[in-house]
């Protein structure tokens, strides 16, 4: 969804750098989107990147272990 809106938001700013017909309140809007919907796409990538390499089988399996290795 991230990514969407950072290709529609870059997408809208080309067209209007090409049209020539923007001003600069507007570049400036479209700029400021374009940097909130890439935080968000980075914030979000990063947050699934780090619940990903948590496995929840691990840490059963080393509790298991742990009672059996001081026996």
């Amino acid at each position: 969804m991230y990514a969407g809106g950072v290709a529609a938001w870059s997408l809208c700013l080309l067209w209007e750098m090409v049209r020539d017909d923007g001003s600069a309140r507007q570049t400036v809007v479209l700029l400021a989107l374009l940097a909130v919907f890439l935080v968000a796409l980075l914030w979000s990538t990063w947050r699934l990147w780090e619940a990903g390499t948590h496995r929840p089988g691990r840490r059963t399996e080393v509790m298991v272990a742990t009672p059996a290795d001081q026996v």
